[in-house]
This record gives C-alpha cells, sequence and structure tokens, in this order.
C-alpha cells in the first residue's frame, strides 16, 4: 500500500506523454501504452488488497493512511495532501481498475482511426487520474482537484469528435451542467468547514455526530447541498442532460463515463458521507423524490426512442436512480450490490450495442434492423442474457433479490408511491430492452449490409456475463464500521418477490403483443391521441431542452444583448459630451478683444463680492 499514490500518478503521467507526443507516435504503440497503464494501475490494486487482507484483524477497521505533503497553509486552515484507503475507497479501487482494464481492451479492438486511439486513451487516462483522486484522497478540499478534473476529463470525451459543431456544443453543455452543481458542493464544503472547522473527512464524521443534532437546519443545508453537488455527476433529474450527450463520443468513452467513473464520483461522495447523510431525514427524503422522477423520466423517453444509443443511455439513466433508492432507506450496504449490477450491466449493455452498430456498418435506427438472431446468434444470446438482468428475472439474477429488496424497503418505510414507481421502473426498463431485441433481432431483415466482428470483441463481455446472475449478489464487503449497514426485514419478503415476478411477466407479455406480434387492436390503441401525444411528448425528452432554453437561455441572451452596449459608458458618454459642450462655450469666449477680457474680469469681481457679503 505503499505504492498507493501511483495509482493517480501513473494515468495522470501517461495522460501528458500522450497529450504532448501522441501524434507522432504510432496506433499500436498507443494502445500498447494506455492499456499498459490500466495494467499497472491493476497491479498497484491488486498489492493493494493483499496488503490490506493480510493486516485486516476481526472486528477492526483498517485504514491505511500515507501523508505526502503539505498542500498549503493560511493560518490555522491547512490542507495536507494524504491519501486514504480503507474498505469502502479499496471496493472503488478495484471497481475501476477493473472495468478500466475490460474497456480500454475492448477500445483497442474497436477503434480505428489513430485520432480517436490516441485521444481516447489520453483523455480516459485524465479521467481516471480524476476519479482515483475522488476516492484516495481523506480532505474535500483536495477531492475538488480529482471533481473538476472528472468534468473536465467529460468534457473532451465528450468533444472528441470536435470537428462537428454539435459535438462541440455538447461538450460544452456536460461542462456546463455540471458546474452549476459543483458551486452547492462547494457552499457545502464551506459550511461544513464553518460548523465543524474541518475538512478532514473522517473528523468531519466525527464532530459532526458529537456536536450537531439530527435533523437540524445546519444538517439538513450541508447534506442537502453536498447532495445537489453529486446529482450531476450522478446524472439525476434535472441534471441529467450531459448523460444524454455522452451519446456523441465513441462507444468505449460511453463505456467509461456511464458505468464506471463519472457515475463513481457522485456515489462515492454520498456513501463515504453516509453518516452525515442518516442525520437528515429530509434530504433522505427529497433523495427518494428526485429518483422517482428520474426513473419516470428516463424509461418513458427509453421506450419511444429508435437510436440504439439514445434508448441506451436512458436505460442505464433510469437505472442508477434504484442506487439513489437505496441510499434513501438507509441500505448503505445494498447499494454497493446496485452499483456493482448497474456497472455490469451497463457495461455489458453499451458494448453489446457498440457491436452491434458495427456490425451493421454504422446504422443505429432499430426501426432500420431487424432478423439479426441468424446472422448473429452470439450478439442474440448476449442481450438475452442483459434483458435478464434488466428485467429482474426471478430467482436468476441478481438484480432480483437487489431491486426487490431496494422497493422492498421503500415499501417497510410507508413509500407506497416512490415503491410503486420503482416497479413501474422495471417494467418499463424491461419493455425496452424487449423492444430492442424484438425489433433488431426478431423482426424480418431490413438492414442487408451486415459485417461479422472477431470473437476477441466478446471476450470483455464473456467476462462480465457471469456477475448478474444470482451467483453474485450480498458480497462480504470490507466495509463494517465504515458505512452503516442496516437488516432487511424479511417478514413479507416473498409475496413481495412474487409481486415483482408477476411485474417481470407482464412486462413479457405487453412487449410480445406490442413488438413481436403487433395486431390491429394494438395500432389502434398506438393511434389514439392521447398515446400519441405522450410519444411526441417522450420523443422530445418532456420538452425539457425547451423549457431550459425559455427558462435561462434566452433571458441570458437578452441581458446579453442589453448590456453589449455598456449602459454605464453611455451614461459616461453623456457626461463627457456635456463637458466638451461647455468647455467649446468657454472656448470661443477666448477672442482676443481687451474690452471682453476687462469686462469679464469685472463681472466676476462683482460676482465674488456678493457672494462674501451674502454668504
Amino acid at each position: 500500500m505503499n505504492l498507493l499514490y501511483l495509482a493517480i500518478i501513473i494515468p495522470l503521467i501517461s495522460f501528458l506523454i500522450l497529450v504532448f507526443m501522441g501524434r507522432h507516435i504510432r496506433s499500436i504503440d498507443v494502445i500498447i501504452f494506455g492499456n499498459s497503464t490500466m495494467l499497472l494501475i491493476a497491479l498497484i490494486t491488486v498489492f493493494s488488497c493483499i496488503d490490506f487482507n493480510s493486516n485486516t484483524v476481526p472486528d477492526m477497521t483498517l485504514v491505511y493512511t500515507r501523508s505526502l505533503w503539505t498542500w498549503f497553509s493560511v493560518g490555522d486552515f491547512v490542507v495536507p495532501l494524504s491519501l486514504t484507503l480503507d474498505g469502502l475507497s479499496l471496493i472503488f479501487l478495484v471497481l475501476t481498475s477493473f472495468f478500466g482494464i475490460l474497456i480500454y481492451f475492448f477500445a483497442a479492438c474497436y477503434l480505428k482511426s489513430r485520432q480517436d486511439i490516441y485521444t481516447f486513451y489520453a483523455y480516459s487516462n485524465l479521467l481516471v487520474a480524476s476519479i482515483l483522486t475522488v476516492v484516495l484522497v481523506d480532505n474535500l478540499f483536495v477531492m475538488l482537484l480529482g471533481w473538476e478534473g472528472v468534468s473536465i476529463s467529460t468534457y473532451l470525451l465528450i468533444g472528441i469528435y470536435y470537428q462537428q459543431a454539435r459535438n462541440g456544443y455538447a461538450a460544452v453543455k456536460a461542462f456546463v451542467m455540471m458546474h452549476l452543481t459543483d458551486i452547492f458542493l462547494i457552499i457545502g464544503i464551506f459550511l461544513l468547514y464553518q460548523t465543524v472547522e474541518t475538512l478532514n473527512i473522517h473528523d468531519i464524521l466525527t464532530q459532526a455526530h458529537e456536536n450537531l443534532a439530527i435533523d437540524s437546519d445546519i444538517i439538513f443545508w450541508i447534506t442537502f447541498m453536498l447532495f445537489l453537488g453529486a446529482m450531476s455527476k450522478s446524472a439525476l433529474f434535472p441534471m441529467h442532460s450531459w448523460f444524454a450527450q455522452t451519446t456523441l463520443a465513441p462507444m468505449p468513452a460511453i463505456a467509461l463515463m456511464q458505468c464506471s467513473t463519472v457515475i463513481f464520483a457522485g456515489v462515492y461522495l454520498v456513501l463515504r458521507l453516509s453518516n452525515l447523510f442518516m442525520m437528515s431525514s429530509d434530504t433522505l427524503s427529497i433523495m427518494m423524490l428526485i429518483s422517482s422522477l428520474t426513473v419516470l423520466f428516463a424509461s418513458s423517453i427509453a421506450l419511444v426512442q429508435n437510436d440504439i444509443k439514445r434508448i441506451v443511455t436512458y436505460i442505464n439513466l433510469a437505472q442508477i436512480s434504484y442506487l439513489f433508492y437505496a441510499f434513501s432507506t438507509k441500505s448503505w450496504d445494498l447499494s454497493l450490490n446496485c452499483l456493482i449490477n448497474y456497472a455490469v450491466t451497463s457495461t455489458l449493455l453499451i458494448l453489446a450495442s457498440a457491436i452491434l452498430i458495427r456490425n451493421c456498418q454504422g446504422e443505429r435506427d432499430i426501426t432500420k434492423l431487424g432478423g439479426l438472431h441468424k446472422t448473429n446468434p452470439t450478439l442474440f444470446v448476449v442481450f438475452l442474457l442483459i434483458m435478464l438482468s434488466l428485467s429482474a428475472m426471478p430467482w436468476v439474477s441478481a438484480s432480483f433479490y437487489i431491486k426487490g429488496d431496494i422497493i422492498w424497503g421503500l415499501m417497510a418505510q410507508d413509500s407506497l408511491m416512490s415503491g410503486t414507481i420503482g416497479l413501474i421502473g422495471i417494467l418499463l426498463s424491461s419493455l425496452c430492452i424487449w423492444r430492442l431485441i424484438f425489433m433488431v433481432f426478431y423482426h424480418k431483415s431490413k438492414h442487408r449490409k451486415l459485417t461479422q466482428t472477431s470473437w476477441i470483441y466478446y471476450l470483455p463481455i464473456f467476462i462480465l456475463l457471469i456477475f448478474p446472475t444470482a451467483l453474485f449478489i450480498y458480497f462480504p464487503f470490507p466495509i463494517q464500521g465504515i458505512i452503516p449497514i442496516a437488516d432487511i426485514d424479511t417478514k413479507g419478503r416473498i409475496t413481495f418477490q412474487l409481486l415483482l415476478a408477476a411485474v417481470t411477466l407482464l412486462s413479457f407479455v405487453i412487449a410480445y403483443f406490442f413488438y413481436a406480434h403487433p395486431n390491429s387492436e394494438v395500432q389502434e390503441v398506438l393511434n389514439t391521441p392521447m398515446v400519441k401525444f405522450f410519444g411526441r411528448l417522450c420523443k422530445s425528452d418532456w420538452h425539457f431542452d425547451y423549457l431550459l432554453h425559455t427558462l435561462f437561455v434566452k433571458p441570458y441572451i437578452y441581458l446579453a444583448n442589453l448590456l453589449k452596449l455598456d449602459p454605464l459608458a453611455i451614461w459616461d458618454n453623456w457626461i463627457m459630451l456635456g463637458i466638451k459642450k461647455i468647455n467649446a462655450y468657454i472656448v470661443s469666449l477666448e477672442n482676443g478683444h481687451i474690452r471682453w477680457y476687462m469686462v469679464s474680469i469685472v463681472i466676476g469681481s462683482i460676482m465674488i463680492l456678493m457672494l462674501l457679503i451674502f454668504i
């Protein structure tokens, strides 16, 4: 664990080398260099796991701290640079390196353009270094460095194809959306320092429990500001816009941003400060409300999309909400299982979609595809297995137990509305993936130009396929004493699992009649004015971008046009113009006539004498 700092230094150095020299290095060398960087991080992770396990004592919490140097100090305010490794940060270190290796390897097979290869590996190394900074540092102020690095890396990855104006606009939009909530994070950090006079994470949690009252106003505002700061990185509604913009990046970059790095930042912040969030029930209620809105928003939009990338993106967005459902029910250990299940399933979905698009020579419209189960049987099986996880297939998939326990926790807390929305989210997500499968693999073939990909593309997918199964649930995480572990009430859970199984079966029945064999009655239902209106609303993303444009962009443009002439400068111009007029009149009095000068002197003297007499 003494080499822990290299997990941040190595990808950062790799980023700098590729940025300055990547254009002059062969593509194969860039690929080797990029994958070697991630392999070194994986080796450091393995050694850290071995040291951690060998030094762990039963019923004790192992926390390893490595002090590097003091960044700066102002009076009593000291900001040290030090790394901390405990059970929680070790989990995120393992997840980042594991998914990083798989995605880097897939990118080596998938990317063909020399420009794409060197930019992907360069910017991805910066992203990995940034997320590891967030995970490993023990000071919230230092965490901001990694936090901003994640935003910059996302901007760079989305804007890889910056030559197209649309992509450059999307990258800027993502950057702005992320930084809007970063302001709230900074406010939350300021409030924390003002309240407990420290930014060390361990000291914050200790002093907060000793000195602050549960559900007090200050606790609410601190946790609420921190949650708002985590919203953008976690792509929760209404700060989800950047998540949809990632579809303009290459598929490996999408997998890295949506599944295993950017999302980890917001989730890690909430988990790391979970003991603080538990002190504010109001913040947890707001978290539940935002999660419900995100589930309905994302799953309804995914249901009417035709672009494969957008379908996958909104399905993943809906799945993120279940993480925050787990947070709102204080099931912190269960949320880690949900995080792993989300990362695995979403990575599988993106990588499988990347192969599908490659096989169809870039065609992404599912209405123009069909009959691929004959020409791509392996890919067809992969999508079916992904469907088992997304639809929470009873007693087969891990998500059946994980999502089931999360929704059961909502029901147990009398949050029937949120629990019902959670069930609806599973139903709609299942319909989305069934719709994609039926239209791409089952219907009559419409796309003749098909290619085949090598088996090596499937290697990361085959590795991941075993993890969404019921064999991998309830991992024994080393989080004892770090985050609260809740006991799940099993009374009545079997009945609820039968209800969840019925929802899964219902999704298959609806998908079969609507997408596999649509008849005239179904077409009549789909052509009703209400359904058409709902479809248009969802295809336009609930007019969310139009709403943002109306509420924020138009007023900003109006004020900018109003101020571009600088009203203050105009006022100054009027003053200067008046001075010039007066000066011009005075200058005209200098006519060279002695009589006029003498009269002026006499008049001036009389005025001065009158002022002296009467004032």
